[in-house]
């Protein structure tokens, strides 16, 4: 009966252990799965905190379009002028969504400004809606009108290209275009903008003279003498252009109005100059 008895006792004893042995199991494997749990649910509640911020801070700031890398402030008014006023910046005039076309030359031709043309940098742009040196913006690319393009042609803007093929390649698209123009010094000495080209003594610029003096009879001087419009600029008039003093020396036939004419040493110089449009100022 002892013997019976012990082994019964060990047997339960044994059960016991066994019961407890899987309790413990069972309440491991309980809090693991709730650990995981809580750490998902604060990884979620996280990341929908930083999303949220990071649409506050879009909201308060504003952002750049693909076709403006510029940044926006947000704007009160109606969205039909929320989509000029985003495009405009300080800088930048939103000029809206142009036809752009692509030319090429051989290369030897000079632009309307008398710089050679360079690829990735030269547009030529309809000289009633852009002025030469004017910076403009072209999805996102900066070009500087140093060409014209005829008022009757169908496009009022065009980019360069070194060849027939890239122009192909490119051929005519509608692009968001923006215009920066460097303003004059409003003042009492600012006379106006003008249309400026360079000349020289050569029998091409002046005709064939047996003494090539200015309309002043003085010798002409490169960086010093320039020919006007009598009648917009009188004859001996001290006048700025780029920093530079003039003297108006000179006149010409096809000098009228807002013209001028800067004299040059060389024929190939004033060649070089070609034509712009310039701010021009009294002299102090």
């Amino acid at each position: 009966m002892t013997n019976n008895l012990h082994g019964y006792r060990m047997t339960e004893f044994r059960k016991s252990c066994l019961r407890h042995n899987r309790m413990r199991k069972f309440l491991r494997l309980f809090l693991l799965g709730c650990g995981l749990t809580v750490l998902a649910a604060g990884f979620t509640l996280f990341q929908l905190h930083t999303a949220a911020a990071e649409q506050a801070h879009t909201e308060l700031r504003g952002a750049g379009t693909p076709d403006n890398p510029y940044t926006v402030e947000p704007l009160d008014v109606s969205p039909s002028e929320a989509v000029v006023q985003a495009s405009s910046q300080p800088e930048f005039t939103y000029l809206g969504e142009l036809e752009v076309a692509a030319y090429s030359s051989d290369g030897k031709d000079l632009t309307y400004s008398g710089e050679p043309p360079v690829k990735g940098r030269t547009a030529a742009g309809m000289l009633s809606v852009f002025k030469i040196g004017d910076t403009v913006l072209i999805d996102g690319d900066t070009y500087v009108i140093e060409d014209k393009v005829d008022e009757a042609a169908r496009e009022k803007l065009r980019i360069y290209f070194d060849s027939d093929e890239e122009a192909l390649q490119f051929g005519r698209k509608t692009c968001a275009v923006y215009r920066h123009s460097d303003g004059p010094l409003e003042g009492a000495d600012y006379l106006g903008e003008f249309q400026v080209t360079g000349y020289c003594s050569c029998s091409l610029c002046c005709g064939e003279k047996e003494e090539k003096l200015t309309k002043s009879e003085t010798v002409p001087k490169a960086a010093h003498t320039i020919a006007a419009d009598p009648s917009v600029i009188p004859l001996g008039t001290r006048i700025v252009i780029d920093g530079v003093s003039y003297v108006v020396e000179d006149t010409g036939k096809a000098i009228k109005g807002n013209r001028l004419d800067i004299y040059f040493d060389t024929h190939e110089e004033a060649v070089r100059y070609g034509r712009k449009e310039k701010y021009v100022y009294l002299e102090e």
